[in-house]
Order: C-alpha cells, then sequence, then structure tokens
C-alpha cells in the first residue's frame, strides 16, 4: 500500500504535467519537444513552464528514489521477492530524468540543479549512515541503494560532460552490481530463511563459492580499481568537484563509508564463529544453475572495470549534448559552456573516448 501510494501521487502529477504539455504543443512526440525544447518553443510561460517540469522531476525522483522521497523503499525490499527487488529502485526514474526532464526542460533542470545535488549529498550521507547500523541484510542494502542512487542524481545535476558520463556508466554498473547482490541475498534466504546477521557467521568456510561471489560483488559496489564501481564514481567526483567543490568533497565521504558498511556486513555473515542459523543448518554451495546465472554478472562488472572505455565511447555524444543544451539563462548556445565540456587533464586517466568528444564540442 505504501509503495502504491508513493508511485500513484506523483505519477498523477505526471499525467498533469504531460497533459499541459500537449495542451500547448500539440504532440506527445518525444523528438518533435526535445526540439521544441532546444529552441524554447514549449510556452513563453516561464512559471508554468518550472511547474510542469518540477512535476516531471517529481515524479521520477520519487522512483529513483531521491532523499527524502525514498520512504517506500526499506518497507518494498524488505516485503518483496528477490527477482523483483533486483529491478525495484534506480533505473526507471533515473532513465526518465536523463531523457524527458533534461530532454524537455533543459532550463528547468538548471534551475533546479543546486537543489538537487544538495539532497543527492544528504542522500549519499543518510543512506550510508543508515546502513551503517542495520542488522537486517535486505534493509542494509536497500539503504545502500539509496547512497549508490544518490551518487549518479549528483553526476546528472552537476551538468558536466565527465559527470553525465560517469553517472549513466555507474546506473549501468550498480544495475548489475546491485542485481548480483540481492540474487546472492536470495540465495542466502533460500538455505538458512533469515536476513538477520546476527544468525550468521562462518558462511564461508561452509559456503565457499557463495562466498567468493559476494566478496568480489562487495568490492564492486564499494569501488575497488579494476572492477566496475570504480569508474562511475571516480567521473562522477571528478567531473563535479571543480563547479561544486563543497558538495562533491562532502559525497566523497559516502565512498568511505559504503567500505565500512559493505566490509562489516562481510566480516559479520562469512567470517568470525558460526552463528546460530549456520551452525544448526547444513546448506549445500552454489547449484550449476545458480552459477550460470552469476557467473554473466562478475563476469560484466571486470570487463566494465577494465575496459570502461568501450561503454563511455557510446555515452559521450549523448552526455555532451545535455550538458551543452542551449539554455536561455545564458543567452548563449552550446559554445558558451565550453568550459564544462574540456577534458581532464590526460594524466587523470580519462577514457580517450571522453576526451575526444568533449574536445570537439568545444
Amino acid at each position: 500500500l505504501k509503495f502504491f501510494l508513493y508511485a500513484f501521487i506523483p505519477s498523477a502529477l505526471l499525467l498533469v504535467g504531460m497533459v499541459w504539455v500537449y495542451a500547448k504543443t500539440g504532440t506527445f512526440d518525444f523528438p518533435a519537444l526535445h526540439h521544441l525544447a532546444l529552441t524554447h518553443g514549449i510556452s513563453a510561460n516561464a512559471p508554468a513552464l518550472f511547474l510542469a517540469s518540477l512535476a516531471f522531476v517529481f515524479a521520477f525522483a520519487v522512483k529513483v528514489p531521491v532523499f527524502p522521497l525514498h520512504g517506500w523503499l526499506g518497507d518494498a525490499v524488505s516485503e518483496a521477492p528477490t527477482a523483483a527487488v533486483m529491478v525495484l529502485a534506480g533505473k526507471l526514474g533515473l532513465y526518465s530524468i536523463l531523457r524527458f526532464s533534461l530532454g524537455i526542460f533543459p532550463e528547468q533542470s538548471r534551475e533546479i540543479a543546486p537543489v538537487m545535488i544538495a539532497l543527492a549529498v544528504i542522500g549519499i550521507l543518510y543512506g550510508s549512515l543508515v546502513a551503517l547500523v542495520q542488522s537486517d541484510l535486505k534493509r542494509l542494502a536497500a539503504f545502500a541503494t539509496v547512497a549508490q542512487l544518490s551518487f549518479i542524481t549528483l553526476g546528472i545535476f552537476g551538468f558536466t560532460v565527465i559527470g553525465i558520463d560517469g553517472a549513466v556508466f555507474q546506473l549501468l554498473s550498480e544495475s548489475i552490481s546491485g542485481a548480483a547482490l540481492f540474487m546472492l541475498l536470495g540465495l542466502l534466504y533460500e538455505r538458512y530463511g533469515t536476513y538477520g546477521m546476527a544468525e550468521y557467521g562462518g558462511v564461508a568456510s561452509k559456503l565457499p563459492w557463495v562466498a567468493t561471489m559476494f566478496v568480489v560483488t562487495t568490492l564492486a559496489l564499494i569501488g575497488l580499481p579494476l572492477l566496475n564501481g570504480f569508474t562511475g564514481e571516480f567521473l562522477i567526483l571528478a567531473g563535479t568537484f571543480k563547479a561544486h567543490t563543497g558538495w562533491t568533497s562532502v559525497a566523497a565521504l559516502g565512498v568511505i563509508l559504503s567500505a565500512g558498511f559493505m566490509l562489516r556486513m562481510l566480516l559479520k555473515v562469512f567470517y568470525g564463529v558460526d552463528g546460530p542459523k549456520t551452525a544448526a543448518v547444513a546448506a549445500p554451495d552454489m547449484s550449476g544453475r545458480e552459477h550460470i546465472a552469476l557467473w554473466p554478472f562478475l563476469t560484466l562488472m571486470l570487463v566494465m572495470g577494465v575496459h570502461s572505455s568501450l561503454w563511455l565511447h557510446a555515452i559521450d555524444p549523448a552526455a555532451v549534448a545535455l550538458a551543452n543544451a542551449p539554455s536561455r539563462t545564458t543567452g548563449q548556445n552550446a559554445a558558451a559552456l565550453a568550459p564544462v565540456a574540456q577534458p581532464l587533464p590526460s594524466k587523470m586517466l580519462l577514457p580517450k573516448s571522453s576526451q575526444l568528444v568533449a574536445g570537439g564540442a568545444r
């Protein structure tokens, strides 16, 4: 019921915003609306246009969820089956913000960017600190997801090419690593019938393959170099640091906190003295079906970490277009935003594709 209310009420506002846009333009065609947005042709009524943009971003922010609209996530993750949890948070909302909020309302998205950046940083710290004190594995994963998705929100609303590159890459990365984590939690639950960390302990000696998969997934989520989580976090922090130094410095604490609560979880569940459930239940290690389900995730974690340029080469053109969208606030075209599109120095190991595309935008 809580999830329904959180999803339905913002979606009703989104419908009102969509109908208003149609009334002004006579079309629901996204390419046509995007062209009208770039030429300031949707409406001359700036306050009404801003309210319509708020309806869009509010509906999508609930789906992410952006702090403080996250109230549904902990309960929904706790109650939902593993298969539903794997696709529950983040993907639809963040994609919709990138495509529709930034595509139809580029100016209004820039106006609200300072608020979204502040909420993103608060979400990073809040999600990390709450995850740090959780005793339930699913709720820990839920608040860890809030922190991870807040990082992506920060990258999007920083409106830098490098930051948006990192946000899109991290969206793909978190989807893979997060889905693997929830699948592994489901495997533990099937064997021991509980998500309480106090019931576990010493699992690594009994289920070595499950422990190995957990360790690799955890290291990917906390951003270990050579795994997929590192590239996205690095680009987000590097891309937004110059424009928003204070907020980015605070957000960087989330990297340390995420390592804290994820490694604490590994220690309590897989190492140390056997817990009550671990000692009482003789559980089997991973089956062949479970290996087939999980190895593609781990392979992608490694490939995306080592060869991130394969993805960034495809992401770059869209990132440049979003970061350099014409804005009435500047009164200039994309060339006015050249400082935003400048690449990082080559010594910072940015993939060449990002440097070439950003340099071409100048």
